[in-house]
């Protein structure tokens, strides 16, 4: 229905442009309304809370006090055993989502995280600068790609599918209900690759995280260490528990065999 949907905006976009030059409207004011339409297009691609694309989950069951930690981008042979050190020593559970380049590199940063009880998913194969672009058959190759590198190190297929940059489009949609797979947002994004002051972001989830919410991390810079310690410290002052995506959403991390 998504996909549907950008394609009728799509056709009115052009069919009214047709129209507006059949009767002769200045060229700049058609100029102006195509434009329109590619703004909101790569606003609507960019804005994965706004579902139009692609339906994603973003927050989870409110009752109990858990929320989830999840981190993009990994595994990083520095940064990701740093994280898994302190998610131990804090008793926390986590979800990564990892890229598949970066998995078949460092198998042994995934068996780590699988064997420490956390829940891994699927985060492209590439994270190519240029992946919102790709066809439904590219989306496929880059998930079914990810999920064939992690299948053969952990014996499981992740489900659950967080999309490179947020970035949503109609051929993403079309390829996760062909890999039957889940997109997960969320619904407190730190920024922590361009935000230099830990201390703002840390504040900042302090004031705003409830029960229930999914914060996006990535255990791929050098201030993720400082970071996590101290959120995790304050967080816990305000009787949070950190679990992964499964047990929050209810919803099984692994495609069935």
């Amino acid at each position: 229905m998504r996909t549907l949907i950008f394609y009728i905006l799509l056709f009115d976009a052009i069919l009214f442009t047709g129209v507006f030059w059949y009767l002769e409207f200045p060229w700049y004011i058609i100029l102006l309304l195509f434009l329109v339409f590619l703004i909101f297009t790569a606003l609507a691609s960019s804005q994965i809370r706004w579902n139009l694309f692609v339906s994603s989950i973003h927050s989870g069951n409110k009752v109990g006090n858990q929320i989830a930690l999840t981190f993009d981008d990994g595994p990083h042979p520095v940064y990701t055993p740093l994280v898994l050190d302190i998610l131990k020593q804090h008793q926390a559970k986590a979800s990564f989502f990892l890229i598949g380049k970066n998995a078949e590199k460092y198998p042994y940063l995934v068996e780590r995280i699988f064997e420490e009880g956390h829940t891994i998913g699927n985060h492209s194969y590439s994270h190519s600068n240029t992946i919102g672009f790709s066809s439904k058959n590219q989306w496929i190759q880059e998930i079914q790609s990810t999920n064939l590198v992690i299948q053969k190190i952990i014996g499981k297929t992740p489900k659950l599918f967080r999309p490179p940059f947020g970035i949503t489009t109609p051929h993403l949609g079309l390829a996760l209900k062909q890999t039957k797979m889940t997109s997960i947002g969320w619904n407190h994004r730190t920024f922590d690759t361009a935000q230099k002051n830990v201390d703002a972001i840390v504040r900042k989830l302090e004031q705003n995280v409830q029960a229930g919410s999914i914060i996006l991390l990535h255990d791929s810079h050098e201030r993720i260490q400082p970071l996590l310690e101290q959120l995790l410290t304050k967080l816990a002052n305000k009787n949070l528990s950190f679990v992964s995506l499964n047990e929050l959403l209810d919803e099984k991390s692994y495609l069935e065999v």
